[in-house]
């Protein structure tokens, strides 16, 4: 396989070219809003156990309105079930919930890893593509028109 050609970057280093092109350098408030977001999910996750022992929290202004449970009812729950590593009852909170907060783990452990390294990729991840975000909050949804219908 040959090997990808080279380019100088803007401040002299060799850069690939091509197919493997060079990871674009962050800024320093780039690299501080990564890491920053991608700490804040994994301890907000964390901190969910604690919240609902303590109980912390508002509540849920869709189901005090309408009594109807809105497509996030239950994922604080399902969130403290999966830290506490049961998948079986956070699936049974909500369904949907459970893919969302998995996919923004991945999304959250993207940015922890480009704040890390200073850098981020110039093409588009295939988690961060907007077919994935759609695909989740379909899921989010199927997952709510199952729990109204009462088959979940």
């Amino acid at each position: 396989m040959p090997e990808a050609a080279t380019a100088p970057m803007h401040d002299g280093a060799p850069a690939r070219t091509g197919r493997f092109a060079a990871w674009t350098p962050l800024a320093r408030h780039e690299r501080l809003q990564r890491l920053g977001l991608g700490l804040a999910l994994p301890l907000a996750m964390a901190a969910t156990p604690l919240w609902l022992q303590q109980g912390v929290g508002i509540g849920c202004g869709f189901r005090a309105l309408t009594g109807w449970p809105c497509p996030l009812c239950g994922g604080t729950h399902a969130c403290a079930a999966l830290v506490q590593g049961d998948w079986a009852g956070a699936w049974a909170f909500n369904p949907g919930a459970v893919g969302l907060l998995l996919w923004l783990l991945v999304l959250a452990a993207q940015a922890l890893a480009e704040g890390s390294v200073g850098r981020r990729r110039p093409r588009r991840w295939p988690w961060a593509h907007p077919a994935v975000a759609g695909a989740v909050g379909g899921g989010l949804l199927l997952s709510w028109a199952a729990r109204l219908a009462g088959a979940v």
